[in-house]
């Protein structure tokens, strides 16, 4: 028996917790066809919501207010910010509530996947996309790859949330 296998599995077994701590983690939803992720520690909760206050002259993507445990929380349609065409139904969609920034404000997507670590060589900046609200809100593009393999198997658009809480501030369409 070689003295050396022990010390080898111990220094691979570092290097795979080593690899797991530089990983990134995102929640990840669909919408429009296409998967989107948002940072999980933004993330504070999934809910599903039917009914919303609507509240007038506000930007037309944002949907209305929840009363979400004493806190009033802004419902924002993400595909309605993006440039859709037609709002998400709220009975089929799912709403991903983030606390950033000292805010809350709920994300109307049409699903919610799964959680996904990134590595950061795994993250690749995001292209220049012109002036359109879905491209500044992009803070990069995660190719996902599984085990053992070279090539990408499937890209998720990383939401940038300062830009995306930004434009829920600032727009008075």
């Amino acid at each position: 028996m070689n003295a050396q296998a022990p010390i080898v599995e111990w220094a691979q077994a570092e290097e795979a917790v080593g690899a797991d701590a530089a990983r990134r983690e995102f929640l990840t939803f669909t919408l429009g066809g296409e998967h989107y992720g948002i940072d999980i520690l933004q993330v504070q909760e999934i809910r599903e919501i039917d009914h919303v206050t609507r509240v007038p002259q506000v930007a037309r993507f944002v949907r209305g207010v929840i009363n979400l445990r004493g806190a009033i929380v802004p419902i924002v349609d993400l595909g309605l910010m993006f440039g859709f065409p037609e709002a998400l139904p709220l009975e089929k969609a799912s709403v991903i509530v983030l606390n950033a920034e000292r805010r809350m404000v709920g994300l109307v997507v049409a699903s919610v996947s799964d959680v996904v670590g990134l590595a950061d060589d795994e993250i690749l900046p995001s292209p220049e996309m012109g002036e359109r609200a879905i491209g500044r809100a992009i803070a990069g593009i995660g190719m996902r790859r599984e085990a053992n393999q070279e090539s990408a198997d499937a890209s998720i658009l990383l939401l940038d949330v300062a830009h995306v809480m930004r434009r829920i501030r600032e727009d008075r369409e």
